[in-house]
């Protein structure tokens, strides 16, 4: 397990999969259909996250630090994945952002425990109602919009983009 900070370019973890307008695709824990951020560990050994920071301000590092109290929680086994909802219900029991993603796009970040050594990094497009937007394959450096999410699992169902609607004159 990863504790205290270390060298990120020893750190096998990536921001993986991340859903910013979730309607009716998977629901978290009290029932409600939240933005949700994947974490997946393509390393081989196992990985305590607790402690780590996820931001959606690169300028703010330390927004929301990930629970350090609960290991059973936070610890990504070895080609294994964690869902963060960034929902802003920090009291809801489970891992819960104080930020929700912007359907926009907008940028994700994960930062060491230090709160200053940058793991991983996303600036995400413009997204669709419950069309995730992930690495394909998991881990790489090729995003795509998945229309089958798959939250704590492989990506797949992987395209390119969406069309503008057709007009017809």
């Amino acid at each position: 397990c990863l504790a205290g900070s270390v060298n990120a370019a020893e750190v096998t973890l990536v921001i993986n999969e991340i859903m910013a307008s979730n309607n009716t695709s998977n629901q978290d824990p009290q029932g409600q259909y939240d933005d949700w951020i994947e974490i997946y560990n393509y390393g081989v050994n196992s990985i305590n996250i607790g402690s780590m920071y996820l931001t959606d301000n690169p300028s703010s590092p330390t927004k929301w630090q990930i629970p350090g109290s609960n290991p059973a929680a936070t610890t990504i086994a070895a080609g294994g994945y964690l869902l963060i909802w960034a929902d802003n219900d920090t009291s809801d029991p489970g891992l819960h952002a104080n930020f929700k993603l912007g359907a926009d796009g907008e940028q994700i970040s994960l930062f060491d425990a230090d709160g200053s050594t940058l793991i991983d990094s996303i600036i995400f497009p413009d997204q669709k109602t419950d069309i995730s937007y992930g690495r394909f394959p998991d881990g790489s450096d090729d995003w795509r919009f998945l229309g089958l999410p798959s939250p704590e699992a492989e990506n797949s169902g992987a395209f390119l983009g969406v069309v503008a609607d057709t007009k017809f004159s």
